[in-house]
């Protein structure tokens, strides 16, 4: 028993990391496409963030963003949109994420994909955003509710 116990200690940070594989595949695929604008905040960045919410004395958004592992953002300019949502819809099948809601308005589509993690502090949320106006995925990473996530719409360069 204690062999199988340890054995599941040394493997779950694979299993966990195998689980977003997919994804993070998906963006490195991306990331730096012709047509593609990409942005990676790793957390040294969300710290920064954080301090500076705290120094404007949003408490709230300070701890979600000390909280928050990384967000990555892959926009479509120019080139195969249906080949770019392809892709991105199998990378969160892959990666096990389950469709939170999708909402379809004006021509755009709008769909929140969520892998939360018992073995993990972290959750991650995709959302794929796709039609006329614009081509968008964002991953997001961290420890968080989507409550607290509507408070990153807050933020601006």
């Amino acid at each position: 028993m204690k062999r199988w116990l340890l054995l599941f200690v040394l493997t779950l940070p694979f299993a966990v990391a195998a689980q977003n594989a997919a994804v993070e595949r998906f963006y490195d695929r991306y990331a730096a496409a012709e047509g593609v604008t990409s942005v990676q905040l790793e957390p040294k960045m969300m710290q920064l963030m954080s301090r500076q919410a705290a120094e404007r004395g949003d408490r709230e958004l300070s701890r979600l963003l000390e909280d928050i592992r990384f967000i990555r953002i892959v926009a479509l300019k120019t080139g195969d949109r249906e080949a770019f949502v392809a892709a991105a819809q199998k990378a969160v099948e892959e990666g096990k994420f389950g469709l939170v809601t999708a909402v379809a308005e004006e021509g755009q589509t709008t769909k929140f994909f969520l892998r939360e993690s018992r073995l993990s502090r972290a959750d991650e949320l995709v959302m794929l955003t796709y039609g006329a106006k614009e081509t968008v995925v964002v991953d997001i990473c961290g420890s968080f509710d989507l409550e607290q996530v509507m408070l990153l719409s807050t933020l601006r360069p």
